[in-house]
């Protein structure tokens, strides 16, 4: 059996597809969820939330639906909804990896660098090109302390994506840090040079040109 929205190849005996969440079984649950969706899509929050409520009452082990009014709660602000609803998507479908890195996304958000880091690790298990979770996971850690892995993930972000330009000023932000004042002055001249205007980095360089 194939899923119909992203072409995974499920078992037949599988509810829910794993690469994506979609529930397989029934052609209505879908429906329905688009339904849920056109509120939300035009600012009617409560409206959708609402009808994503009913329907994860009515099929609570449907992943995406979960998925779904996670995010509605996100974009509420009701963080800890959001998690519980994400946790419950990745728990039925755990290679669903726009949830786990949503979930990493809400953590972070919720101030709980260990569990973002986690969610975003394991989104990079999934897939491991996913470049936003690489340059998550980085920002997760720098926040944490991690800079020597911080850096690492925002290299992999700035190879895998070289338009990712601020990665660059984060680099140049942990190279200062760690003490590479040539390596923290090329970064961030080249995040001004290749179009970032990122205005800090003109501070930064100020303050190594004054250290020197």
């Amino acid at each position: 059996m194939r899923c119909s929205r992203c072409g995974h190849e499920a078992a037949e005996t599988d509810k829910f597809c794993a690469e994506c969440g979609m529930f397989l079984r029934d052609a209505f649950i879908d429906q329905r969820l688009l339904h849920a969706l056109v509120p939300e899509t035009g600012g009617k929050h409560r409206e959708a939330r609402r009808e994503l409520e009913r329907l994860v009452e009515s099929d609570p082990d449907n992943a995406l639906a979960n998925h779904l009014l996670g995010s509605v709660y996100f974009h509420q602000g009701t963080l800890d909804l959001a998690i519980e609803r994400y946790e419950k998507a990745l728990d039925l479908a755990p290679e669903f990896v726009l949830c786990s890195y949503d979930l990493g996304v809400a953590n972070y958000h919720r101030g709980n660098m260990s569990k973002a880091i986690a969610a975003y690790r394991r989104c990079l298990e999934i897939d491991p090109h996913y470049n936003a979770a690489h340059y998550r996971l980085a920002i997760a850690l720098f926040h944490a302390g991690e800079l020597e892995q911080a850096l690492d993930h925002f290299e992999q972000c700035t190879a895998l994506t070289p338009e990712y330009l601020m990665a660059r000023y984060h680099i140049g932000v942990i190279h200062e840090r760690l003490g590479d004042l040539d390596a923290a002055q090329r970064e961030f001249q080249r995040s001004l040079d290749e179009g970032v205007g990122e205005k800090s980095s003109l501070y930064h360089l100020e303050q190594i040109r004054s250290l020197r």
